[in-house]
């Protein structure tokens, strides 16, 4: 084991966090890239099995064949199928729930990183399965916050545009984004540390805002400047697909009626291969982003460089396949436990202890 190996195991500029990300990409791609690819799969076979199995004619075509929308009475009837929208909607909801899951999972590779571990699918899903229970109740519980606090902001936000007579959207709609920004950064953590540090799910979303403390502006940054990379991103490599999609369909759908069906499902499982791909390497790159800033945060507050450091010096090559460096347990192996209180980095005199290697 070699620390520092991947990225710089000391704290990072704002540059060097994107750098950082990459390269956690770059030195464990089948666990970075493997596991949002596997969930993206996942979300895409439920949609077909309700599709198959549930689905009428109408609401085939307006998924696959974008022209169908000028067909009121096309689109009238597949809104109307009640029971396939709430199945649709059902899986949709579970789909962004376990790419949310890849996301907290991707701090397992970043953090072997920091040791030049290499890093499994296998590994990253296994690793830590006893606290994915805690991470789903996480994650919908922040999801419904979320959703609320998103709600409460756009309605006022509309009824100010509207007072304004839309003249403050130049300070709404920045406003908003910056609101997004902020709530990113401000939650982000929680499923991280959940993973890393066996937090439950409310502890964690104390401890995220914690982590931010002295860094708001900084992470708040990073964070606006990956939503507007991602988006440019997004929208080039969206339009080629969005007219080969739309090409397609409506090819499809003007073949032989027998095979229309047929044709229609094929262009959007082709369609959503394409859109999964892509998927795969901005959740990658959001995932272990966030994995990097969490240990960037540490770095700066608890001094975790030196910790790791220290550790990695006298840590056994035995273990490599399962050790999670940065966890409780494995620091536990080589600092005393009052040193690991958190409250040892507020205040020295609170938890008193030696620090790694001597004082910091």
């Amino acid at each position: 084991m070699t620390a520092g190996t991947a990225y710089p195991l000391r704290a990072l500029s704002q540059d060097e966090l994107f750098s950082a990300a990459f390269a956690v990409i770059r030195h464990a791609p089948r666990a970075a890239l493997g596991l949002p690819f596997l969930a993206g799969v996942l979300n895409f076979a439920a949609s077909l099995l309700v599709l198959t199995f549930f689905g009428t004619d109408s609401f085939t075509r307006l998924l696959t064949d974008p022209a169908a929308f000028d067909d009121a009475e096309l689109a009238w009837a597949a809104i109307g199928d009640g029971g396939v929208m709430l199945l649709m909607t059902i899986s949709t909801l579970l789909g962004s729930l376990l790419m949310s899951v890849s996301l907290g999972l991707l701090v397992i590779p970043t953090l072997r990183a920091a040791y030049g571990l290499p890093t499994t699918l296998r590994q990253t899903v296994l690793l830590r399965a006893r606290q994915l229970g805690w991470l789903l109740l996480h994650l919908v519980i922040v999801g419904l916050l979320l959703s609320v606090i998103g709600f409460i902001a756009v309605v006022i936000g509309a009824i100010l545009a509207g007072l304004t007579l839309f003249v403050g959207l130049i300070v709404i709609v920045p406003g908003l984004y910056l609101l997004l920004c902020w709530l990113t950064v401000a939650f982000m953590y929680g499923p991280v540390v959940i993973v890393s540090e066996r937090l439950n799910a409310f502890a964690a979303i104390g401890r995220s805002f914690s982590l931010n403390r002295g860094m708001w502006w900084r992470n708040i940054a990073v964070i606006a400047l990956f939503y507007l990379i991602v988006g440019i991103a997004i929208m080039l490599a969206s339009m080629p697909a969005a007219l080969a999609s739309g090409l397609g369909g409506e090819i499809a759908w003007q073949s032989a009626e027998d095979s229309g069906e047929s044709l229609g499902l094929l262009v959007l499982a082709a369609g959503h291969l394409y859109d999964n791909v892509l998927s795969a390497l901005m959740m990658a790159l959001a995932g272990a982003l966030a994995a990097v800033m969490y240990l960037n945060c540490r770095i700066r507050q608890e001094a975790l460089d030196v910790a790791l450091l220290h550790a990695g010096q006298t840590q056994s090559d035995d273990d490599a396949a399962t050790v999670l460096p940065g966890s409780p347990e494995h620091l536990a192996r080589f600092f005393t436990p009052r040193y690991l209180d958190p409250r040892y980095f507020a205040s020295p005199s609170a938890a008193p202890g030696a620090a790694p290697g001597g004082s910091r």
